[in-house]
């Protein structure tokens, strides 16, 4: 992680709204406490995904294969052993062999869909597909997200939206840092929106763009952007088959706001949000709202949730430590088989997913070279 190389004018406006707001700062979100700026995987300016930084340096070895076009029908087994997977592509079948373990890294929504599909999961659930039930455990329940609220003023100052200069491409180039370097989200706050919570129930993202329509919408002019995510749901949702056949999308059921305390905190969260926008830093930025509450109000505040509530990308749970996998992330109840990705979590983390998703994808490594004696 590394500190984020660039200070959009816009996101620092909400950062000194929020102190005008009576928030406290930290320069530091994985201190203490946590506020104030994010961290970013970016090297040189650049996104620093996990591929770039795991795989593209090993995909050179001899002992590295990567398929892509490729659709993972089933795991194989042979007797209670894993030992491969079947794929599909360019309209054929093929099984591909594992001389060790069978390592499963689909995300929480494909990885419980791959189990389910192999007969691993709810017997309830697989029997009407005419699955096979190899394990029943409870594969793919337990889904959590963290649903997201987004808001967006238009702005006189130049946002993301504008097209770069060749000033800005050259400081990229060259140093890595300026507009191009920006993650977009370079400022945020983790609050709590009442008291006797042990830790903040909300958090805040920002963009400096026009954000609508879960960001697919083309921005049409400057804007601001920011709003809250609730951090610890108690709400659960389900990943579910829809069919036998791999190529079917699986049946995702998230049950956001089923829980009352989710409810609680979007509507406080989004009530402070206003409070933020109302503030001389803030009000010195933005002119009239493009996407906002009515008003303050609870019933306003909560039509508005119910039309723009979005995920913010999240999902965990769904193969969790516990019910589906042991503290070694090994399945139960077959060998040679591990999940590693967010799937695992037993619920879904206070704050981003992908560098504790990194964590948990370390550990295994470690425990994987420890079963196969390296």
């Amino acid at each position: 992680m590394s500190d984020p190389q660039t200070r959009h004018p816009l996101t620092e406006a909400f950062k000194l709204a929020a102190l005008e707001a009576g928030h406290c700062p930290n320069p530091d979100f994985n201190g203490e406490s946590q506020d104030g700026y994010y961290q970013v995987t970016i090297r040189k300016g650049r996104r620093c995904s996990a591929a770039l930084a795991y795989l593209h340096p090993a995909a050179g070895r001899a002992n590295v294969k990567v398929i892509t076009g490729a659709l993972t029908t089933r795991i194989l087994f042979d007797g209670n052993r894993a030992h491969g997977v079947e794929i599909m592509r360019a309209g054929g079948r093929e099984e591909i062999r594992a001389d060790g373990e069978v390592i499963v890294a689909a995300g929480a929504y494909n990885s419980p869909q791959l189990l389910m599909l192999s007969g691993i999961g709810p017997a309830a659930d697989l029997a009407p597909l005419q699955i096979p039930v190899r394990h029943d455990l409870p594969v793919g329940i337990g889904l959590q997200d963290h649903p997201l609220l987004m808001m967006s003023w238009y702005t006189d100052t130049q946002s993301l939206f504008a097209p770069p200069t060749a000033e800005d491409a050259a400081l990229w180039e060259s140093e890595g840092r300026g507009l191009l370097s920006s993650n977009g989200g370079e400022t945020g706050a983790f609050l709590r929106t009442r008291a006797g919570l042990e830790a903040p129930d909300v958090q805040f993202l920002t963009a400096s763009v026009m954000f609508h329509q879960q960001a697919l919408g083309v921005p049409t002019a400057h804007a601001l952007s920011f709003g809250c995510c609730v951090l610890k749901p108690k709400s659960r949702g389900k990943v579910a088959l829809r069919s036998a056949d791999p190529r079917a999308k699986p049946r995702i059921v998230h049950n956001y706001f089923a829980e009352a305390d989710v409810r609680r905190s979007m509507i406080d969260g989004v009530r402070m949000g206003l409070d933020i926008a109302a503030q001389p830093a803030m009000r010195a930025q933005i002119k009239e709202p493009f996407n906002v509450p009515k008003s303050a109000a609870e019933a306003d505040v909560w039509d508005f949730v119910e039309r723009n509530a979005q995920t913010v990308y999240h999902p965990t749970s769904t193969c969790a430590i516990g019910p589906v996998v042991d503290n070694e992330l090994r399945v139960h109840g077959v060998d040679g088989l591990r999940i590693v990705d967010a799937s695992v979590m037993p619920s879904v983390v206070r704050g981003n997913t992908n560098a504790p998703t990194i964590m948990i994808a370390e550990r295994a490594a470690d425990l994987i070279r420890g079963a196969v004696g390296g």
